[in-house]
């Protein structure tokens, strides 16, 4: 009872338009959260599985906009059915954006090129359904209810326990096996709370916000107001303080972080790739050095390599560790006004200059995430 209480206090402040309720003979409501449904959506509720499908209602009747479409949407424990502008009824895209939310785009997954003996083949997507998940997409409403697979089977954990499930373009498949042989052995996941309660975020900027849309569940909700987002005076937002210098070995970034309406005290960030495509490692350290103060790097560089001078300088020289592991600088340090935004999991970092985008978490990774579309 008291997580039923936690998911419907995340809902009720999500930044939503609440429309009019008005009662009518047409309504269901559900004494358990005293949210009610009307037609079209109490029609489609019960002609396409009901309680089995959907689960109750967690939200009334809203406003909201979703993948560029601002509709009449409502809000249940496995799914969100919005009202389309012809009057129609459709289900959402929550499968696609559990994955995004969670930072891992279907796009990334695994593809097959063909079908398993007994499997059915999606070329669109390149993935295929097998049993028993084939028979129950067939007879539960196919296409039009779940869209096409966008991974293969794989094992998920999921509120403590692993199953084996299958994400399509609306929904996600579970297999449980503690229920074989009955009507529950396949159950749909409770992406409807799930999708609701992590995009309960605080937008950002326009620009950025699909950024932060799809890594939600790596670096939280924005922090603070919204004035803490920071860029350059072509969006008109306020700048922040930055250094980078590439080396053999990793980057160093200068910064000073904001706290509240001040500029915190100057650090300076030592990141390490990982191998593959896993984000990069980062160390943090007090910028010890001050204006007038020796580096300490005696040494010269070798032929197209850098000493590093200023704080990046004095930390590379003081700490023998960092040294081993990035080596000569690449390039001169380069310094410009950036962007900075304090996230509940890590911050944002913006570099105008490349037109780039970091994702730094507070578990010490750091997400080169790409260019900020433009809007």
């Amino acid at each position: 009872m008291k997580l039923f209480t936690l998911l419907l206090t995340a809902l009720l402040l999500m930044p939503w338009q609440t429309l009019p309720a008005a009662a009518t003979p047409a309504e269901r409501c559900f004494p358990e959260t005293g949210i009610c449904m009307g037609d079209p959506i109490r029609s489609y509720w019960e002609r396409n599985g009901g309680l089995a499908t959907f689960g109750i209602p967690t939200s009334s009747l809203v406003l909201q906009t979703a993948e560029g479409r601002t509709l009449k949407v409502q809000w249940f424990e496995r799914d969100r059915l919005e009202i389309q502008h012809d009057g129609t009824v459709t289900a959402g895209r929550l499968g696609t954006r559990w994955l995004e939310l969670q930072g891992r785009p279907w796009q990334t997954f695994p593809t097959v090129s063909v079908a398993e003996p007994g499997c059915f083949y999606f070329a669109v997507t390149g993935h295929q359904v097998c049993e028993p998940f084939l028979s129950y997409w067939r007879t539960q409403g196919g296409l039009e209810r779940f869209g096409y697979p966008i991974t293969e089977r794989f094992t998920e954990e999921i509120e403590g326990r692993s199953y084996t499930v299958q994400y399509f373009e609306r929904r996600r498949m579970e297999l449980h096996p503690e229920f074989a042989g009955t009507r529950y052995e396949i159950l749909l996941g409770r992406l409807g709370v799930n999708v609701a309660a992590t995009d309960s975020c605080v937008p950002l900027e326009p620009r950025f916000e699909p950024t932060a849309y799809a890594y939600r569940t790596i670096i939280g909700c924005p922090g603070g107001a919204g004035r803490e987002l920071v860029g350059n005076d072509r969006f008109g937002l306020r700048p922040v303080p930055l250094a980078f210098q590439q080396f053999e070995g990793g980057m160093m970034l200068w910064i000073r972080q904001f706290g509240g309406d001040a500029l915190g005290f100057p650090e300076i960030f030592v990141i390490t790739p990982a191998p593959g495509n896993q984000p990069a490692v980062w160390q943090r350290f007090a910028d010890e050095w001050r204006e007038g103060q020796p580096t300490g790097v005696v040494d010269e560089p070798p032929p197209g390599r850098y000493a590093p001078v200023r704080g990046f300088g004095y930390l590379w020289a003081t700490n023998a560790e960092v040294r081993a592991q990035l080596g000569w600088a690449l390039a001169p340090e380069q310094g410009e006004a950036g962007g900075y935004r304090r996230f509940s999991k890590g911050f944002f970092l913006y570099r105008p200059a490349i037109d780039r985008v970091y994702l730094v978490t507070d578990d010490r990774l750091l997400w080169d995430v790409a260019r900020v579309p433009e809007y």
